[in-house]
């Protein structure tokens, strides 16, 4: 009888670690290497140029991500129709916003599976 419950304990917490290993692999997957934990390297924010950005906007739309650039939410709610000259009018709208020739820093907000919700781009 020790033996069956000991089995069924040990199978209990296999299937607990396998289930925060399930939940926890999305969630790192989705992580940039922005930190270094070696002495002597410098931590540095990621940088992308304001070019990058409008590249990029047409897929975060797509993805449901909110764009926010310089403090000001960027209206990409006709990024995601079937319509790409809607597409085309919604993103360059919103790249009005951008300094194509600058560099932005980017903060960006992940849901609890470590999917972007929000990505907010500024000015250095």
């Amino acid at each position: 009888m020790a033996c069956l419950s000991a089995l069924w304990l040990a199978v209990d917490q296999s299937r607990l670690e396998q289930d925060v290993l399930n939940r926890l692999i999305p969630f790192t997957q989705g992580q940039k290497d922005s930190i270094h934990t070696a002495i002597g390297i410098e931590v540095q924010a990621e940088r992308y140029s304001g070019a990058e950005i409008m590249h990029s906007l047409g897929e975060l739309a797509r993805q449901g991500v909110v764009v926010e650039i310089d403090g000001r939410m960027a209206d990409l709610n006709e990024a995601g129709s079937d319509d790409y000259s809607l597409q085309d009018a919604a993103v360059m709208k919103a790249a009005a916003l951008l300094d194509l020739k600058e560099s932005y820093h980017v903060l960006i907000d992940y849901d609890f599976a470590g999917r972007a919700q929000k990505i907010a781009f500024q000015k250095k």
